[in-house]
């Protein structure tokens, strides 16, 4: 028995109501649980109980034995003094605020079938627990969840970007190139992206973005790959440029074994990411507002069309050939761009300026672009769930990793309703 588990039967008031007294006898009606606290404090707030009649308004402690209302010294502690009833499961004893006034007490039990089903479903391995259950929800029931994950997503990520805003002094320009930076690690890389921008400043990178060729060589030198004897002549050229600019802004080189290449496709080798980040600076010339601002994704989309420079066609790393091949920008990694980055950028921005057009921008585009395509998403769609574009792809990764894999099954919308309230008397 976990209190997580005797918390949300009693919030869905899942327990046995029929003639419900206190351990003293004394009638007990619950017009309201009250609302959950996941801070200090009794665990549920402005609740309303009917006690022998009497309506009372306060708070609830839920505890699994009486006499945990001790062991955590709750009696000693003036912050629940505003508790009207404890809630427990078992146990003998007392409940007495500091001043040694009683506090009514009230035991519940619930019907089997609640907890096996609960049971059932946290105890199973495959991460989606309610798998081959989900034809059961009706799609509104879905929808609405989705929608509700797909906020959370919104401003987990709009939080993650005020804390780096914090970082650049409030600077949006700066935050937004140190996002996009990080976007073109794909994952793997991403972090070594975060560096390799923070190792340039701004000011520095705009000085070079009207000429590719300098702007690739201050990149792949400040990633560590120019740090070598090269035979090329076109790599020899790049580590001349790069040693200028290093030594005229006083540059440090990112350590170059930060960058992971095993197991990674060529196309996604951090060489050739770089190269297309370079592509990309050089055609928008840096000026970040020309994707910001801009309202027609499809526009947005044609601007992250960037091919690299002639070098790469035949190479995926330096000084070593390869077949010759289009190095262009692909329609998935510009997608995952606009999703991962430019969209929750939108987001914060439009939420920290108070600007809403931006946020009704971001929840646009994410209706309108095509939904993911990954082992979580197939999952899911494999057990009865309609994911019709970005939005809804966004919604369901965020509860796979935030919920699903992590046993919440009774703080989701789904959860909840694959344990059946019905089937509960």
């Amino acid at each position: 028995m976990t209190e997580e588990f005797l918390h949300y039967i009693w919030k869905h008031k899942l327990y046995n109501q029929k003639n419900l007294t206190t351990i003293c006898n004394q009638s007990i009606e619950v017009i309201s649980p009250g609302e959950s606290n996941a801070d200090a404090g009794p665990d549920f707030f402005n609740s309303k109980i009917k006690i022998n009649g009497t309506l009372w308004a306060g708070n609830v402690e839920v505890h699994t034995d009486l006499m945990d209302w001790h062991v955590h010294k709750h009696d000693v502690d003036k912050a629940y003094d505003s508790v009207i009833l404890h809630v427990v499961v078992n146990g003998t004893g007392e409940t007495k605020r500091t001043n040694g006034e009683h506090i009514p007490v009230l035991k519940i039990s619930w019907s089997d079938t609640i907890w096996q089903k609960y049971v059932s479903l946290t105890q199973k391995t495959d991460w989606l627990a309610c798998c081959g259950k989900l034809a059961g929800i009706s799609l509104f029931e879905k929808s609405m969840w989705m929608q509700r994950m797909l906020i959370e997503r919104l401003e987990q990520r709009a939080l993650q970007i005020q804390a780096m805003l914090k970082q650049t002094t409030s600077n949006w320009d700066e935050t937004f190139y140190r996002l996009l930076f990080r976007s073109f690690g794909f994952g793997v890389n991403s972090d070594p992206f975060e560096l390799l921008a923070s190792s340039i400043p701004l000011t520095v990178l705009l000085k070079y973005t009207d000429d590719l060729n300098k702007i690739e060589a201050l990149l792949l030198g400040q990633a560590g790959f120019l740090n070598q004897e090269f035979s090329d002549d076109v790599l020899v050229h790049l580590q001349n440029e790069y040693h200028f600019i290093s030594r005229k802004h006083c540059l440090k080189s990112v350590d170059n074994h930060l960058w992971r290449f095993l197991r990674l496709r060529p196309s996604n080798f951090p060489t050739i990411r770089i190269a297309q980040l370079a592509a990309l600076l050089f055609k928008i010339k840096g000026l970040f507002g020309e994707l910001i601002n801009e309202k027609d994704l499809n526009i947005v989309i044609h601007k992250l069309s960037v091919e690299t420079s002639p070098y790469w066609e035949t190479h995926y790393l330096l000084d070593k050939k390869s077949e010759k091949s289009s190095r262009k920008l692909g329609e998935s990694s510009k997608n995952l761009i606009i999703i991962n980055t430019l969209i929750p950028f939108l987001f914060a921005y439009g939420k920290v300026t108070q600007n809403h057009e931006f946020e009704e921008r971001a929840f646009e585009w994410l209706n309108r672009m095509k939904p993911e395509r990954n082992a979580i998403v197939d999952k899911w769609k494999d057990n009865e769930m309609l994911v019709k574009n970005a939005g809804d792809s966004q919604a369901l990764i965020y509860l796979s990793k935030n919920y699903c894999k992590k046993n919440k099954c009774l703080l989701c919308n789904i959860g909840h309703k694959v344990l059946s309230i019905k089937d509960i008397e």
